[in-house]
């Protein structure tokens, strides 16, 4: 009789040993699952640092881009040395938005994918807007900001510090 009940011991601990890895198991699932689903920023906040580092440190005399040749052409541009950011703060503060809007279009449209949408604001003010999906409905939503200073038309006048933001989402 003694040797029976060891086996039902036995067996009752092994069912025990059973229940307890599934519990376990479960556990991590349920886990693993609820960390999956939250948003991954990583890219979009990488997206968005660079875009802001590289509008704010490519100079227009490194772009082979023909619009700022021809807007230097005529005039428009006369600081080949000013980055994007400086130009696009120039145009903006010489009231000229939409030769802003225009240049950050034709830059930014090889520069970040099409599947993000994006915007730039130059003191506050929205100076270019790409948008693919609503910002309310994105799961991630990432901004970085630069500071700029420059000079306007290679002259005496001095503009800083504006702050430039770029904003990314998918």
């Amino acid at each position: 009789m003694a040797k029976l009940n060891n086996g039902r011991k036995a067996q009752y601990l092994t069912i025990d040993a059973f229940i307890a890895a599934m519990i376990v198991a479960t556990t991590l699932v349920i886990v693993l699952a609820e960390r999956a689903s939250q948003p991954y920023t990583t890219q979009s906040e990488l997206l968005s640092k660079g875009v802001s580092e590289s509008l704010a440190q490519a100079k227009l005399i490194d772009l082979n881009n023909p619009l700022i040749v021809n807007l230097s052409l005529e005039g428009n541009i006369t600081n080949l040395d000013n980055t994007v950011l400086q130009q696009a703060t120039e145009f903006y503060l010489t009231q000229r938005k939409s030769q802003a809007f225009r240049m950050l279009q034709n830059v930014t449209q090889r520069l970040i994918d099409q599947k993000y949408s994006f915007r730039i604001i130059i003191n506050g003010d929205l100076i270019y807007n790409r948008t693919l999906t609503s910002e309310n409905t994105s799961v991630a939503v990432v901004s970085s900001r630069k500071i700029i200073f420059g000079v306007i038309n290679k002259t005496a006048l001095a503009y800083g510090p504006v702050i430039a933001e770029v904003t990314v989402w998918q």
